[in-house]
């Protein structure tokens, strides 16, 4: 087997492994990252090493870092950086809900931030 090859067998098998944890069938997956069912078809399968855009796409879609599709070792990070991450992770759901629950719970937000400063 040649790198390339190396490289796509471990994506394709991180993509599965991803998407089974959310409980995502491929098409879930091509609909919320904006790749075509025939390209992820691809990729899944081994056929194909994903650009960097799509494999962003992916990540995106999937709220994890590209390196956790490559298998690459993660950037390194600040404590910060990190909870910052962990936060965006945890509440990237709350652009689902209505403008009304957003609003709520960002008021919500300026208060406890208000809390938190003095």
């Amino acid at each position: 087997m040649t790198s390339k090859q190396e490289q796509a067998k471990a994506i394709s098998n991180n993509i599965k492994e991803l998407r089974s944890k959310v409980n995502w069938n491929q098409s879930k997956l091509a609909q919320e990252s904006g790749v075509t069912g025939a390209a992820l078809s691809k990729i899944e399968q081994g056929e194909r090493v994903p650009t960097i855009v799509v494999l962003k796409k992916i990540a995106s879609a999937l709220n994890v870092e590209v390196h956790e599709l490559t298998g690459e070792q993660p950037i390194e990070r600040s404590e910060q950086e990190e909870r910052n991450l962990e936060f965006y992770r945890k509440f990237k759901s709350l652009s689902d809900l209505d403008d009304k629950d957003q609003q709520l719970l960002l008021e919500m937000a300026e208060r406890l931030k208000g809390l938190t400063d003095k």
